[in-house]
């Protein structure tokens, strides 16, 4: 659906673009006139694409839990895309020779917003209905699914079996939508896949296991594949291996460093004379973290915190809050570290820590690290663990709650793992930027 959006935007935009610029100059339209425009309207699309990206209006499996904010998002997406787009064309038309008047342009971005909101809102409409569902089988993940899916207005599980056999020869499978069965179910009895494909399958009716629906809904791991710690290796070990996509990851990570240290080097020089006046502390420190396939890492960063404690200096409370503490680890990039996106590299004792009480975790060291990750966007930022690192750890009635948090984010960043993709990437980069300037009400829970 994401990608039929996209297709569907498209050709709207350009043949919003025709009809407008064709109404406007008609003496003068053909189509070399108007593919001579494309020169312009080109970039401009792209970068409404990707303000509707980092604004998830592409993100279809949540755009039906979306609510009323949607049309204050919109108009101002609406404003930033018209004011950059006219800087553009103010450029472009120098560049390029083509005069695209500014009231053409907020023409075919009114029309192609209108466009964006009622498509949007039609396709939520459409997901007004119940999707009705079964399930077969018991486990973990499916309880956690039959519990999410009871509170959702999407969905409805009208029948659950603990077995296929429990299915009696009338149940009327005309209005299900689709199965849900567990997996544990599939793999302890092999017969069962058969007898669902005769029952369900066979009739046009889509098969999901618990764990597929899971990661679907939620984008991240559940736990019970999580504890499969030899299939996961394997699985992304194989996308470790996609040389394709390897090669291409660096040298976007090398492109970017290379591009935005210029960027930020005045920024940087200002900050680090800001700490060292205000603070009066050394501005860059160093620090041990965990890399790729365990390796140790020097990590560089702003000092934004007073010296052996966790307060925040006058100048660190700022730079904390927009992340600009990051920018030396430009150089960790360019020097090929860490990675733009993925896992954040944690202190070796933090790791070790964690590796000691979640077995799983350890699966972080086969994916290079990075400035900005899966788990960043959609889980709070991790606890401090140092209280752990203490005598009485055994007895701390807190340590549930603090590894259930790293269990979380360790779901989020292998389900990254699995799916990584540099689409992926750019996603996750676009999302970071925005949340940089634009807070996020609640994150996942």
């Amino acid at each position: 659906m994401r990608f039929l959006f996209l297709i569907l935007d498209f050709i709207v935009f350009f043949a919003t673009s025709a009809i407008i610029l064709s109404s406007r100059v008609s003496s003068s339209w053909n189509l070399i006139f108007f593919l001579n425009h494309c020169k312009i309207l080109v970039p401009i699309f792209i970068l409404n694409v990707i303000l509707l990206l980092i604004f998830s209006f592409y993100d279809i499996k949540r755009y039906t839990r979306r609510h009323r904010h949607d049309f204050t998002e919109l108009f101002i997406l609406f404003i930033v895309a018209f004011v950059v787009s006219s800087a553009g064309i103010y450029f472009g038309a120098y560049l390029f020779h083509i005069p695209t008047p500014k009231t053409i342009l907020f023409l075919i971005l009114l029309v192609f917003y209108c466009y964006v909101f009622l498509s949007r809102q039609i396709y939520n409409g459409l997901h007004l209905s119940q999707v009705k569902i079964v399930s077969i089988g018991t486990s973990r993940t499916l309880n956690r699914l039959k519990k999410t899916l009871a509170l959702s207005q999407e969905y409805k599980i009208v029948s659950s079996f603990n077995s296929i056999s429990e299915i009696p020869e009338s149940f009327d499978i005309t209005e299900l939508d689709f199965v849900l069965v567990s997996n544990n179910l599939l793999e302890q009895d092999k017969n069962t896949a058969l007898l669902i494909f005769n029952k369900f399958v066979s009739k046009g009716i889509t098969c999901l296991t618990d764990l597929e629906l899971f990661e679907n809904l939620f984008s991240r791991l559940p736990k019970e594949t999580l504890r499969n710690v030899v299939w996961l290796i394997k699985d992304i070990s194989s996308k470790q291996e996609n040389s394709i996509y390897t090669i291409t990851k660096r040298m976007v990570d090398f492109l970017f460093a290379v591009c935005l240290i210029p960027v930020f080097l005045p920024v940087g020089i200002i900050i680090y004379l800001l700490i060292l006046i205000i603070d009066k502390q050394k501005p860059i420190f160093f620090q041990e973290r965990v890399g790729f396939k365990g390796k140790t890492i020097q990590i560089c960063k702003f000092r934004t915190l007073v010296n052996g404690t966790e307060t925040p200096t006058k100048v660190g409370k700022v730079l904390r809050k927009f992340r600009l503490d990051e920018i030396p680890q430009l150089i960790n990039i360019l020097d090929g570290n860490i990675s733009i996106v993925g896992p954040r590299p944690l202190q070796k004792e933090d790791n070790d820590l964690l590796n000691r009480y979640i077995p799983a975790h350890i699966l972080r060291d086969i994916i290079k690290p990075g400035l900005t990750g899966w788990s960043q966007l959609n889980y709070k930022a991790p606890c401090n663990y140092s209280a752990l690192k203490t005598p009485e750890f055994e007895n701390d009635a807190q340590k549930n709650e603090y590894f259930k948090d790293a269990f979380v984010r360790l779901a989020y960043d292998v389900w990254y793992a699995k799916n990584a993709s540099i689409v992926l990437d750019m996603e996750i980069m676009f999302k970071t930027a925005k949340r940089a300037f634009v807070k996020d009400k609640k994150l996942s829970e």
